[in-house]
């Protein structure tokens, strides 16, 4: 090894013992730390109660806030914003705006120092409700034909209470679900409701009736088949009988299941006898724990019926023409 070699890895030896000295002296004789947390997230309770009075949060000053929190140097990595707790308690507030005082608590072993506002100011109004029907998602990110499918719900519908100017906005309740519990096996699950905007994002300030319920789910996945509905009869000398059908149903159920489903047909239609525009149902059955992705779109065959212009006869047009002389 030459000299420069040899200095090289002398240098690199003194850095590492001091770096591991220096460590020793920070994690031994000064094991604390002020670490401040940014965008800790507010929550709110008092919802239930001011809601009760006919009254809802509609917007606030500000969604989260700075805390600095005084810890252990080896926690650095293991608390994030969201493990800290900034609560408003707005269940005294009145119509208007309202200045809410925040309370923070920190992870066990941890101390709050500061933080960078005390209070935040909160708007009230009035409240509207309406009543949906329950869907159940998966939280999180998952594939995009996966869904959990719904064997058994304790109710199918959830009424949803907030400020009047932030009703439209809610286009769906969902049951959540954590993917990483559920299976191919039927279990019973105790889930958390939330109301949904159209893009699939939580609309904040919005109370449940009921907060949460009881169903037995398992993994399930979405695709979509091919509908074949016989139609008998059709136009005839006298009426034109023109009809639409779907041709694709979208269905939900278990992958064992719909893996070898590529096709539904429906029970026959009898269109012969109708003589004016009509809508018909479309019968059809599903595979056991199978059930339309949207029960809603239930399918139909859409009948449009024209009387047809009988066309003249030479009888009928010399039978016009004399008619036409002996009024002249």
């Amino acid at each position: 090894m030459t000299s420069s070699n040899r200095r090289v890895l002398n240098i690199v030896l003194a850095l590492l013992v001091a770096l591991g000295a220096w460590m020793f002296v920070v994690y031994n004789y000064y094991p604390m730390t002020d670490v401040k947390y940014n965008d800790v997230p507010v929550s709110y309770e008092g919802q239930r109660e001011l809601a009760e009075r006919g009254l809802a949060v509609s917007d606030a000053s500000t969604k989260g806030i700075s805390v600095r929190l005084h810890q252990k140097r080896v926690d650095f990595e293991k608390f994030t914003a969201n493990d800290i707790r900034v609560t408003a308690n707005v269940s005294e507030c009145l119509a208007g705006e309202n200045d809410v005082v925040l309370s923070v608590s920190s992870p066990n072993n941890t101390s709050v120092l500061s933080h960078d506002t005390d209070s935040i100011r909160v708007t009230v109004e009035r409240t509207d409700s309406t009543q949906m029907d329950i869907d159940v998602i998966y939280s999180g990110e998952v594939a995009e034909n996966e869904e959990p499918l719904a064997i058994d719900m304790e109710r199918n519908s959830a009424e949803v209470v907030c400020a009047s100017s932030k009703l439209s906005s809610v286009k769906r309740v969902a049951a959540v679900l954590d993917r990483e519990e559920v299976d191919e096996g039927i279990k019973s699950f105790t889930a958390t409701l939330v109301a949904l905007d159209g893009e699939g994002n939580v609309v904040p300030y919005a109370v449940i009736y009921p907060e949460e319920i009881s169903l037995d789910a398992c993994t399930g996945i979405v695709k979509t088949v091919s509908l074949e509905v016989p139609v008998k009869g059709g136009s005839d000398e006298d009426y034109d009988r023109k009809f639409e059908i779907p041709n694709n149903l979208i269905l939900k159920g278990p992958m064992d299941v719909l893996s070898e489903i590529n096709s539904i047909k429906a029970e026959e239609l009898n269109i012969e006898y109708y003589y004016e525009d009509a809508e018909l149902a479309i019968e059809f059955e599903l595979p056991e724990n199978v059930i339309l992705k949207n029960p809603d779109d239930i399918p139909s065959l859409k009948l449009k019926v024209t009387k047809k212009e009988k066309p003249k006869t030479e009888e009928n047009a010399d039978s016009g023409e004399e008619d036409a002389n002996n009024g002249n």
